[in-house]
């Protein structure tokens, strides 16, 4: 988690320094999800860049891994949950599902034995109609497959219930620590005409905190350029 108050003011600060005007909370505001996202989107090229990076022999070693770094941070996006066959038969992802992980039956522990059944996950239609027409490699409710499409589609059609664990979207995290489904928000009331920090109506960044710098480098750079100032874009460029 990293707070939205603090990016904020050391934004305020770095363009009252330039004394290059003022960053309103409102426009703070519109720039901070989409700058979440894009160190989203980075953290997953980041760790699923392994092969270019390592054939370019740029990716460091073991506890100097870019890559392991990258994949130890996306741990913070995992997720699982129960899901029930809709009314069309198929299972809907979770609301914030951006990829899925595994899919397994839903079940119970007995005597230290789950009784849930891992699922296959296919993604091509075609080999999903092979298998449901073939007599050896029909899906079972002991060997159960899942196409991943628009919907889930799971096989054999009497498994009713499954668990998803998956990777989810950055939301935002609420100043008591709580996860919700706002996006990061600089929340503030007005006081004799000035814009003051509201604890209460404010919504933390769902990103590790070791990537606080480069938010900030992020979102000065797009307020540099929705300011047209020369100042915060060439901070943006300098620090990335």
């Amino acid at each position: 988690m990293i707070s939205v108050k603090r990016v904020y003011e050391v934004l305020k600060d770095l363009a009252n320094k330039e004394q290059r005007g003022f960053i309103s909370p409102s426009e703070f505001n519109t720039m901070a999800p989409i700058a979440q996202t894009a160190i989203y989107n980075r953290i997953w090229a980041e760790a699923f860049g392994v092969e270019q990076m390592r054939a370019r022999n740029i990716d460091g070693q073991r506890g100097m891994s870019k890559v392991s770094d990258a994949r130890e941070e996306l741990k913070m996006y995992m997720k699982s949950e129960t899901k029930d066959r809709n009314a069309s038969l198929k299972f809907d992802y979770p609301d914030d599902c951006h990829k899925l992980i595994s899919m397994k039956t839903y079940g119970k522990v007995l005597m230290g034995v789950t009784t849930s059944t891992p699922i296959e996950l296919v993604y091509d239609s075609h080999k999903i109609d092979y298998m449901l027409q073939s007599t050896l490699s029909a899906p079972t409710i002991g060997r159960p497959v899942a196409l991943v499409a628009d919907q889930i589609e799971v096989y054999p059609n009497s498994i009713k219930k499954v668990d998803v664990r998956y990777y989810k979207y950055p939301t935002g995290i609420t100043t008591s620590g709580a996860a919700t489904t706002g996006q990061p928000e600089y929340g503030y009331s007005i006081v004799l005409g000035d814009e003051v920090y509201n604890s209460s109506g404010s919504v933390n960044f769902d990103l590790p905190e070791e990537r606080e710098e480069e938010l900030v480098v992020e979102i000065a750079g797009m307020i540099g350029t929705s300011l047209r100032d020369a100042a915060l874009m060439t901070y943006g460029r300098q620090q990335g």
